[in-house]
């Protein structure tokens, strides 16, 4: 494959804007799927891989309520499976500030590791693009615009 028909499959990705996306996902959809799925993503241990759709379905509301719950699961379910996928620095970084039961400060987690403020902001945010790439239910990268269309960012499917 050519160097023109990797950059049309994988664009350049904004990392400051893919990261933000990341850190939201962590922030605000995580503990949304934790109340729809009613689990806490710290006790799923192996996700169980399924062929659930994740479109939208039509139906009375407690088929949707069921749907919910399904999706969500299944998000959860991927993030610790994409977690899987990124290296044990990058690992031990998120599931310290977003999947313990004493979630530190970034301060707190930076003395514990033994890193500098700028040499753990570059881990943290190194993370935070290991995921976007390994987490594919939905993709949280943001893409730089291309020469065609400079007006706007290249945006996928991203979960909230």
């Amino acid at each position: 494959m050519d160097y023109h028909g990797f950059e049309s499959l994988f664009p350049e990705v904004d990392e400051k804007a893919t990261v933000k996306q990341v850190k939201s996902f962590f922030e605000h959809t995580i503990p949304k799927m934790e109340r729809y799925a009613h689990q806490n993503i710290i006790d799923i241990k192996s996700p169980v891989i399924s062929d659930m759709p994740k479109g939208g379905q039509h139906g009375n509301s407690s088929e949707e309520t069921i749907v919910k719950h399904l999706y969500a699961q299944q998000v959860l379910e991927r993030t610790v499976q994409a977690l899987g996928h990124c290296t044990d620095m990058s690992q031990k970084i998120i599931k310290r500030l977003y999947f313990s039961y004493n979630k530190p400060y970034d301060y707190q987690l930076m003395n514990d590791l033994g890193y500098g403020e700028n040499r753990y902001y570059f881990y943290k945010n190194k993370a935070f693009l290991e995921f976007a790439d390994a987490y594919y239910l939905d993709d949280l990268h943001i893409f730089k615009p291309d020469g065609k269309n400079k007006s706007q960012n290249h945006r996928r499917n991203t979960a909230e």
